[in-house]
């Protein structure tokens, strides 16, 4: 009996004096809290705000983007990982405007780089869903002039050899006229322009880390 009673004495004593498993509140990966720091998951949502206009009339592939986070970014805790107002920055991978009025839409491709959260700055693995953006007409570039000069002079010739007397110049000039605005119509480029103060929102692709304040 004293033998079996000082081997519980000493499983006790044992299992009291056992260093405490950390706590973990929510995994690495599912958006929680650990002693750590605190983690954003993957699928996060995540709005921005551009600090200057995009367009695709000055801007080319390789520039840089400012932006700002709109509101507190939580994890699956409740807890601030990203505060509202940390620097997030973009780049500009394709840019070009819509080369003609039946294209749906200019090009613009935006990669995430990295945020900035309390003074640090982390790579962040995100990927972008949406941008508010308008397409703003040009007018006739240089490059186009050639096209609308064609389509005029096949106008006129066409309008010649239909009319074939003094009539001729102005069916063919009519004519001319409305074959250049045609063509003018067809290659006049819109520029893809995001205004500053724009939303654009993001999706996190991989979960972010950052030590609790």
């Amino acid at each position: 009996m004293t033998n079996m009673m000082m081997t519980a004495l000493a499983a006790s004593l044992l299992a009291t004096c056992a260093p405490a498993a950390p706590a973990v509140v929510g995994g690495g990966t599912g958006g929680g809290t650990t002693s750590g720091g605190r983690t954003l998951a993957n699928g996060s949502q995540i709005s921005v705000t551009t600090s200057r206009t995009i367009t695709s009339r000055s801007d080319e592939a390789g520039q840089t983007l400012m932006t700002s986070v709109d509101a507190d970014v939580k994890n699956a805790s409740g807890r601030v990982v990203i505060p509202a107002g940390s620097a997030l920055v973009l780049t500009i991978t394709e840019i070009s405007p819509a080369k003609t009025k039946s294209a749906a839409d200019g090009t613009l491709t935006l990669a995430v780089t990295s945020v900035t959260v309390r003074g640090t700055t982390y790579p962040l693995d995100a990927k972008v869903t949406s941008v508010d953006h308008t397409l703003k007409g040009r007018g006739v570039t240089l490059g186009e002039v050639e096209k609308v000069a064609a389509g005029a002079a096949i106008g006129a010739v066409a309008g010649r050899v239909i009319g074939g007397d003094s009539k001729g110049t102005i069916i063919g000039a009519a004519v001319g006229t409305a074959g250049g605005a045609i063509v003018a119509n067809e290659t006049a480029s819109r520029d893809v322009v995001v205004a500053a103060g724009s939303p654009i929102e993001l999706t996190m692709t991989g979960p972010l880390t950052v030590p609790a304040p």
